[in-house]
């Protein structure tokens, strides 16, 4: 398929406005795959011991990769595909006047990140609840984009209470406690192109996410890392498998017991690479605070109660569209 939009991408050595300072750019250090980081199978039988390694792997890493989760690889392959074809055919003109409809946002390369530094991908937010009153003002390009990636949302939201569920469990925190406030809120999905040389820029700065949870999908191609002891680790690419890892949210209701752990995305030289991140959030009006059931005299609240909203915008979580994506959701 031709590409119709502009490659920024088709350079032979990466301009200096892609160019991160020293102390944010990955390097040319090898960075070793986190062997540690468990994937967890969500078919097993022996929920208890599920549990176990949901709540070890929230403490230590922040972290984990779920298998046998329900959805099947077509759809994952599908939704994939439909975002990628997405990135293919928007052209110069649909990437201007994106920002003046309502319903989404995209963000191109030229986008200025931190001192004038762009990011190595383009992207695609929108908000996803309600899920059929958002899906009317989702892209109208590729004619199958709605369809697809509703039907991929609302079983991404299936497995996001089946894993709340579980943690919740493990917690002691009463069943159902996130049912009302853990909507699938909003989609991020992105295109990382080969590049040049991957030492020197970024797809992703590192950051905490604003979530309960976030569910990534990272295809057969990895580029997400993870500090884990002070060190980047890499996030194997496992295949069918959805790469979870605890929000600012859960560690906050956790009072601490999970952990929200910095993490970035880095490109390749090779080839181009597709993520789709779902993030699980607190509706704007929920009061976020430590599960009342977890604290007592020797284990005091580490956090102070917060609209959700309220952190969102102190924070500016979302970047220079917080406001938008905010009034949107």
């Amino acid at each position: 398929m031709e590409r119709h939009n502009t490659k920024w991408f088709n350079v032979e050595c990466v301009p200096q406005c892609f160019t991160f300072s020293k102390e944010e750019r990955p390097g040319d250090a090898p960075i070793p795959i986190c062997n540690k980081i468990p994937v967890i199978d969500l078919g097993k039988s022996q929920k208890i011991e599920t549990i176990k390694q949901l709540l070890q792997a929230g403490q230590e890493f922040g972290f984990f990769q779920v298998i046998n989760h329900g959805i099947p690889e077509s759809m994952t392959t599908q939704t994939m595909s439909t975002f990628e074809e997405f990135f293919n055919i928007m052209t110069d003109e649909e990437k201007v006047n994106v920002p003046t409809r309502k319903g989404w946002i995209f963000t191109g390369s030229e986008e200025e990140v931190k001192n004038g530094v762009h990011l190595w991908r383009d992207n695609i937010k929108h908000p996803c609840h309600p899920l059929e009153k958002c899906m009317q003002s989702w892209p109208d390009k590729p004619p199958t984009y709605k369809e697809v990636v509703g039907r991929y949302v609302a079983e991404i939201r299936k497995v996001s209470l089946t894993i709340l569920e579980l943690i919740g469990q493990g917690l002691g925190i009463e069943s159902g406690y996130f049912d009302e406030q853990s909507e699938v809120q909003l989609l991020s999905a992105n295109n990382y192109p080969a590049c040049p040389d991957p030492s020197l820029t970024l797809g992703i700065l590192k950051h905490l996410d604003p979530s309960l949870i976030t569910i990534i999908y990272q295809g057969n191609v990895s580029g997400l890392q993870v500090l884990v002891d002070g060190k980047w680790m890499w996030i194997d690419a496992v295949p069918n498998a959805f790469v979870v890892n605890i929000g600012n949210q859960l560690e906050i209701i956790s009072n601490g017991m999970l952990r929200s752990v910095m993490h970035r995305a880095v490109t390749n030289s090779k080839e181009a690479r597709t993520s789709i991140a779902l993030f699980v959030n607190p509706t704007p009006n929920s009061i976020v605070e430590p599960a009342k059931v977890l604290l007592n005299d020797s284990n005091p609240p580490l956090y102070k109660s917060i609209l959700y909203k309220d952190f969102i915008n102190a924070s500016k979580a979302f970047g220079a569209h917080t406001d938008v994506i905010q009034n949107d959701a």
